[in-house]
C-alpha cells in the first residue's frame, strides 16, 4: 500500500455534498489538501465516481465563510462517502490550507505538501 503524501485531520466541522438531483449532510470525520471523508448525518451518499460539490461550514452563522470545493466520490458506505478533490478554486485554497495546517498535529509540515505532488507523475 502506497503512503499517504497529505496529512488528514480531523475538524468536526459540518459539511454538505451536493450534486445535480441531491445532497446529503454530515460532518467532516477527516480532510486534506486532496480529500475527505464526510460522516453523514442525513440523507443518502452519491454514486461512486459522481462529481459534487463538498461546501465545509466554517462557521454555521456566516454562510459566506463556507469552503466550497468540486470532488469526485470514490467511496460510499452506509456511514459516510470519501471525496477526492478535483478542483480547488484559487479563493478557496486559502481557507483549506489553513483548516488543514490549523488542525495538524505537525502544522509546519503542511506547508511542503503543496509543493509535492500528490500522486505519481509517471516516468
Amino acid at each position: 500500500m502506497a503512503k499517504r503524501r497529505r496529512t488528514r485531520v480531523s475538524t468536526g466541522k459540518e459539511a454538505t455534498v451536493s450534486w445535480t438531483g441531491g445532497e446529503c449532510r454530515g460532518t467532516l470525520r477527516d480532510v486534506s489538501l486532496k480529500g475527505a471523508y464526510v460522516r453523514l448525518t442525513n440523507g443518502l451518499p452519491p454514486d461512486r465516481g459522481r462529481e459534487v460539490t463538498l461546501t465545509i461550514h466554517l462557521d454555521p452563522g456566516a454562510p459566506e465563510a463556507d469552503v466550497r470545493v468540486r470532488a469526485r466520490t470514490v467511496r460510499t458506505e452506509s456511514a459516510g462517502v470519501a471525496l477526492d478533490f478535483v478542483e480547488v478554486p484559487a479563493d478557496t485554497f486559502p481557507h483549506l490550507f489553513r483548516l488543514v495546517q490549523y488542525n495538524a498535529p505537525r502544522p509546519e509540515e503542511i506547508e511542503g505538501e503543496i509543493s509535492e505532488p500528490a500522486f505519481d507523475l509517471g516516468d
